[in-house]
């Protein structure tokens, strides 16, 4: 089982973490932050760096990779929609 050590957290406003719905496709989740974590995989390696993403998982806050059924994490379609709403305005 690896080791981690969060470093920094930083917002992760309008970003979501996907998940693989089954039948029902994809499935979104706003993301609560992302994490700078270290992370020691016991692999020989040494400590590594890497950013997570985190959402609540009922009381407690949960890496989003973690999860079976994780997929990726992506920009919330609707904050890309209303980026290109906002450049097309006739000023």
């Amino acid at each position: 089982m690896e080791e981690v050590k969060i470093l920094q957290i930083m917002p992760a406003e309008g970003w979501v973490a996907v998940y693989d719905g089954g039948e029902d496709g994809e499935m979104e989740e706003p993301l609560a932050c992302f994490a700078l974590v270290q992370v020691d995989y016991k692999n020989g390696d040494g400590p590594q760096t890497e950013v997570r993403g985190m959402a609540p998982d009922e009381k407690l806050m949960a890496f989003v990779e973690d999860a079976t059924n994780f997929v990726t994490v992506r920009r919330a379609e609707e904050d890309a929609d209303d980026e290109e709403s906002d450049t097309d305005t006739d000023d």
